[in-house]
């Protein structure tokens, strides 16, 4: 039998828990249309994924384009990246 020593659970913890935080980026990522990159940007434009207005949601904005395989997800010229359809920020904008 393999003698586990404290060096040896360290580094396994460690690992275990990159792997945590890898995944739950990941999950919460694709869920909710959010990259971590942009979450700063998105508070100071007050983003929500879902407007309370549906007729000034991201899908009706002029920053917004769909996704092609009609996704979710679209893409925000302001937040520089996927934001989900339904949502809304205070730079909303209705095409010209």
């Amino acid at each position: 039998m393999t003698r586990l020593t404290r060096r040896h659970f360290v580094f396994r913890a460690a690992l275990l828990g990159i792997a945590g935080v890898a995944f739950t980026r990941a999950a919460q990522a694709a869920g909710s249309c959010v990259t971590p990159e942009s979450e700063s940007l998105r508070a100071s434009l007050n983003y929500v994924g879902t407007a309370a207005d549906p007729s000034v949601a991201c899908a009706r904005c002029a920053f917004f384009t769909a996704d092609a395989a009609g996704g979710p997800c679209g893409t925000c010229q302001i937040l520089g990246g996927p934001v989900d359809a339904t949502g809304h920020c205070d730079s909303f904008s209705p095409p010209s």
